[in-house]
């Protein structure tokens, strides 16, 4: 089956694999209360992840008790010492996420190098979240995307007198302009807009976002150490959410995470790399 954006399966682009439906749900209903409940804890888990990953970005260090000797300046365990961890980072990784104490306790830590508060209170855990959120939230959350998004987005990059933007559907040419951005804000519009189109049932206005996000998602890994940490949750958890819908007419698309992970090696060998363009071309980024 031929689409105007085809997915590569292979290395090459330009496959496209249809695949049979395979959703126990269709795209509009909420996932069953069990189903719910995991993908809440697995979303959580990712959060802390982050602000783990965060941290061991910054200390140069995976281990959660070396975290707490550098961060807390505990000393090594011995004899002499309590030889019991707090396991505070480890619960991190585990899905307990930071309190506020934690977020000023590691701002001062770092000189305020590591925004500990950003990762944790990060827009797109609200946007991943397995219950659909509301498009006023949708639309709230892209309001506060910088200018040069809202400029692409909203006939009004300030909001009007009455203190509201206005909202239209956005067209391709202007989806594509946000994915040219290669931002984490772009990567997150890209996330709102998808769930915009679930709302509304649109599903083209589901797909491009979508697949767009896809396209940008290596990059985004490349660029932010916090989010790369232990990121196969972080994509499983949009995977559920963006990449393994069945639309109305029966059709889904295959997302590989083999794709990301050669990417990924791509961009560790040469940052410059060429990355396959999946959804076709926009020369330019503005509106």
């Amino acid at each position: 089956m031929k689409t105007d954006t085809p997915f590569c399966v292979g290395d090459q682009a330009g496959q496209c694999e249809v695949t049979t439906p395979k959703l126990t749900w269709p795209m509009t209903v909420q996932a069953p209360t069990d189903e719910r409940k995991t993908r809440f804890k697995e979303l959580k888990r990712v959060r802390g992840a982050v602000c783990f990953g965060a941290l061991a970005a910054h200390f140069g260090a995976e281990s959660s008790k070396k975290l707490e000797w550098r961060v807390d300046r505990r000393l090594p365990y011995g004899e002499d010492v309590d030889s019991s961890p707090s396991n505070k980072y480890l619960r991190w990784r585990q899905g307990t996420l930071p309190h506020d104490d934690s977020l000023t306790h590691v701002e001062a830590r770092t000189a305020g190098s590591v925004r500990l508060g950003y990762w944790r209170d990060l827009p797109l855990w609200q946007i991943m979240s397995p219950d659909l959120p509301p498009i006023s939230g949708l639309h709230q959350v892209i309001e506060q995307m910088p200018r040069n998004i809202r400029k692409i987005l909203l006939h009004d990059t300030d909001p009007a007198r009455e203190g509201r933007f206005h909202h239209t559907i956005p067209g391709r040419s202007q989806i594509l302009a946000v994915r040219n951005q290669r931002s984490l804000d772009a990567f997150m519009t890209l996330v709102c807009l998808a769930r915009k189109g679930e709302v509304l049932e649109n599903d083209p206005l589901h797909f491009l976002p979508a697949a767009c996000a896809y396209e940008i998602f290596p990059r985004i890994l490349y660029s932010h150490k916090p989010l790369r940490y232990r990121w196969e949750g972080l994509f499983e958890c949009l995977r559920k959410v963006l990449w393994c819908r069945v639309y109305s007419n029966g059709a889904s698309f295959h997302f590989p995470i083999e794709m990301i992970h050669r990417s990924l090696a791509a961009l560790d060998a040469d940052p410059e790399a060429t990355l396959p363009n999946l959804t076709g071309l926009r020369v330019s980024t503005s509106s």
